[in-house]
């Protein structure tokens, strides 16, 4: 294994990102922080505090050594099966909208389900990895399937369908990479569909969700309203946009646009244009993502840069697919541009994650052919 610098590249695009977030949740959120709150930099500034503590977080994993990520694996996922516990003792959780997701510490909210995608990818690539050439068995594998689904289960008590979604794909990818059988993950991917499809019809405001998807202008005032208003923001950007600051949707149009929907104000804003370089900065990132998980200095590491990758690519496509009225909702966050503390220091582990893993990587004439299927496990296993 050859030792390799830390992937300038990625944390070049995502210091990019980082700094375009801070200024479209300043654009979106000013407006109705001065006038609510008296303050149009309140939600930047408490952005800008998580940012930097995601910063300190993503250089103490980026410098600890390679073996304390699998050391400290198990030790994540129990604080995150405590925080998950404890929002459902009465008193400690905090609700919003008929959810329990957060915990108050020093005026600030944590979300525990943020930090289990980070636990599930850990511990399960620990599993996968440790287990090479017996994942094609069925016991194995259900057994390795046993580590997620506590997590997955506590999150969906929240209510928290999308994330619980979210945490379902993390998971087929680790067991798509790892090499099981694809008539093991046809099974798989069949079961989470007949029990999320029950969830989804017996929940009435998930079924207004999934209609307002097909027909938003059936309920325009109601479920349908923040995907029209979103797909109108993002026709009034057209090619350059309305200019930075000058959207209307932000102006009480769009609830809350600095959270789900600060991608509709960009579009709006910068244009197509803009659009398009947020994009470029994604794919870079992913390319990155995909690079390092070839030169993964073991089976763990490319278990986990392959995850981490997908967990940003996925949360990106979804948002915005979403924001342009392609996906139904789900409640997920644009990756370092959305307001959220605690999604911000998750992405900024991430990334904290692929730096580690691109530092201790092998050369590009050891690295592996292919970070998909069985090419990677036999190589791996060789």
């Amino acid at each position: 294994m050859t030792t390799r610098g830390h992937d300038r590249i990625l944390a070049a695009a995502v210091a990019v990102l980082l700094v375009l977030g801070l200024v479209m949740v300043q654009s979106a959120s000013g407006p109705e922080a001065a006038e609510k709150l008296g303050d149009p930099w309140f939600y930047v500034k408490r952005q800008s505090i998580a940012v930097f503590i995601g910063l300190g977080l993503c250089v103490s994993v980026a410098l600890m050594p390679y073996e304390w990520l699998k050391k400290t694996a198990w030790l994540m996922y129990a604080g995150v099966a405590i925080g998950l516990v404890l929002l459902m003792v009465p008193g400690v959780g905090r609700q919003v909208n008929g959810a329990t997701r957060w915990i108050g510490v020093g005026g600030f909210n944590i979300q525990p389900s943020e930090f289990a995608k980070i636990a599930i990818i850990l511990c399960t690539s620990l599993l996968i990895a440790g287990n090479l050439g017996r994942i094609n068995d069925p016991k194995v594998a259900g057994k390795i399937f046993l580590v997620p689904l506590p997590l997955m289960l506590l999150v969906l008590l929240q209510p928290d369908f999308g994330t619980t979604a979210l945490l379902v794909g993390l998971t087929f990818v680790l067991f798509f990479v790892g090499g099981l059988p694809s008539r093991w993950l046809w099974i798989f991917t069949g079961t989470m569909v007949a029990i999320g499809a029950p969830v989804v019809a017996f929940a009435s405001y998930r079924m207004r969700r999934l209609e307002s998807f097909f027909d938003p202008w059936a309920d325009a005032a109601g479920s349908g309203y923040q995907v029209i208003q979103s797909m109108i923001a993002f026709q009034s950007g057209g090619p350059t946009g309305q200019g930075l600051g000058e959207s209307h949707s932000k102006h009480m149009f769009l609830p809350e646009p600095w959270t789900d929907f600060v991608g509709s104000v960009m579009a709006e804003e910068l244009g197509f244009i803009g659009v398009l370089f947020l994009l470029g900065l994604y794919v870079v990132v992913i390319l990155r993502g995909m690079s390092i998980a070839r030169r993964a200095p073991d089976f763990f590491g490319m278990l986990v840069a392959s995850a981490v990758t997908a967990l940003l690519a996925g949360q990106a496509f979804l948002n915005l697919g979403v924001a342009m009225g392609v996906l139904p909702p789900k409640g997920l966050v644009l990756p370092f541009m959305s307001y959220g503390g605690s999604a911000i220091m998750v992405h900024l582990m991430c990334v904290g994650l692929l730096l580690n893993i691109s530092a201790n990587g092998r050369s590009e004439s050891a690295r592996m052919l292919s970070p998909y299927r069985r090419a990677a496990v036999s190589e791996v296993a060789a």
